[in-house]
């Protein structure tokens, strides 16, 4: 007798921007593809809102709370039952008060710790400075990651690919990944 399936649980995937929505595809379509695969864990990207400049599930950046509300407010009025899964950047002044209204919505959110370039340069060894070189002034530590991350790369984060991405982490341990991402692992045990 074969084994019986369990029921699929479908997210629909909310991505601050391209690098994110690129770094999500990596990790789980080439990276941990094996686990995502044999979960009952889907994820779609499939989000359209043209008015709120949303593509395939990219809110195509925020700045602030009032970017991020204008935002959230048409996607929890289009997919009202639908279950969205945010992966968004730590490095606003609202972070946490995006946290507190995607959780209040019943949604998850996978901050990336810092940002996408952040993260990424110190997977790649950089000693990269933290928001706390940066003291009241997060745009400035942004900035700074992009440069950054450019000088070291030579690309934007927007424009990795999946061998990018191998490069970088081909000596990051799965573990590392993981506990950099506990949200997005912790909806395979779901």
């Amino acid at each position: 007798m074969g084994k019986k399936k369990g029921f699929k649980e479908y997210y629909s995937l909310v991505c601050e921007g391209t690098a994110e929505e690129r770094l999500f595809a990596y990790l789980t379509k080439v990276r941990f593809k094996e686990l995502f695969d044999k979960s009952n864990i889907k994820f779609s990207n499939k989000i359209e809102i043209s008015s709120s400049g949303i593509s395939k599930g990219k809110l195509n950046g925020i700045s602030d709370l009032a970017s991020f509300k204008k935002k959230y407010q048409p996607i929890k009025r289009k997919d009202k039952r639908q279950k969205l899964f945010f992966l968004i950047d730590k490095d606003l002044d609202d972070s946490s008060k995006i946290e507190e209204i995607i959780k209040r919505g019943d949604d998850i959110i996978q901050f990336v710790e810092y940002n996408s370039e952040y993260l990424l340069l110190n997977f790649a060894g950089n000693n990269t400075k933290n928001p706390s070189y940066f003291p009241n002034n997060l745009k400035n530590f942004r900035n700074y990651c992009k440069i950054e991350f450019r000088n070291k790369f030579g690309k934007e984060a927007s424009e990795f690919k999946d061998q990018d991405f191998n490069n970088i982490l081909k000596d990051v341990g799965d573990d590392e990944i993981k506990k950099a991402f506990p949200e997005l692992f912790s909806t395979l045990t779901k």
